[in-house]
């Protein structure tokens, strides 16, 4: 039976903060109260590549050290979900070793970061890390297999989205992935705020289920507490989301699975 989950934050997402996933809070329970044994991957400022080595020498201890809790699931938030999927994309021979992956809130396809820069630089994410996760990044493109293109962006005549190329590489064959996206009303169901939905989709190539709730911004799937982002963007950092996150992870943690969206 599944029961050990790696838990890898973003880079607005101190680790100790991640434990409200595992955790709970305010009387909210967290995956630990579903039966889970979760574990959380400490972050670092250094490139995603670097990031994934470092998450492949982390599981390899840990396998080390208790060999009984394999196959393990791992639970990646925003860029922590680049991190859990680009193992799979690194070490497709080691998906024995993984039984399911989980993301929340990840930029799959990349940000088109001169868009959303101040408000990553708000959530302290590295220089390093935004400019690996920029549409046109090498590292997008090594990890979706394809890159894109610009075409015109339908609602805003003064700016441009990113299309992809051709199919992209979402993950190993049968393996087992959730994407919970939040998708905010206010936004028309495009964006949680930070994110676009065809970059958290893949232009649609990776199944979702969402969150649709003008609470669902980025960063309060986290429950991070940000007062910039919370004067400038409203952000707000409550209870609402994050429960609904956990709930959909778990149900899919015990064969469950949830419904999809598109």
């Amino acid at each position: 039976m599944l029961s050990r989950v790696v838990l890898v934050p973003g880079w607005n997402e101190q680790a100790k903060l991640m434990r409200v996933f595992a955790d709970g809070r305010n009387g909210i329970d967290g995956l630990a109260a579903y039966g889970f044994d979760c574990t959380v991957f400490p972050t670092r400022d250094e490139p995603l590549r670097e990031q994934i080595e470092r998450f492949r020498v982390f599981i390899d201890r840990l396998r080390t050290r208790e060999p009984d809790a394999f196959p393990i699931a791992t639970f990646g938030y925003s860029a922590g979900g680049l991190v859990n999927r680009g193992f799979l994309r690194a070490y497709p021979e080691r998906t024995d070793e993984i039984a399911a992956t989980v993301q929340i809130a990840a930029p799959n396809g990349g940000l088109i970061t001169n868009y959303a820069t101040g408000t990553m630089r708000l959530a302290r994410t590295p220089t390093k890390v935004l400019r690996d996760m920029d549409v046109a990044a090498p590292f997008m493109t090594w990890l979706n297999q394809t890159s894109g293109h610009w075409i015109p962006d339908p609602d805003n005549a003064k700016k441009k989205r990113w299309k992809l190329d051709g199919e992209p590489w979402v993950k190993p064959p049968d393996h087992r992935l959730l994407h919970v996206v939040g998708r905010m009303p206010k936004y028309h169901l495009q964006s949680d705020g930070v994110v676009m939905i065809e970059s958290a989709t893949l232009d649609g190539a990776m199944p979702m289920t969402t969150i649709d709730n003008d609470e669902a911004n980025h960063l309060n799937l986290g429950g991070v507490s940000n007062i910039f982002a919370t004067l400038l963007r409203q952000f707000k950092h409550d209870d609402a989301v994050w429960p609904q996150a956990v709930e959909l992870a778990a149900r899919f943690l015990r064969g469950e699975e949830p419904a999809t969206g598109s």
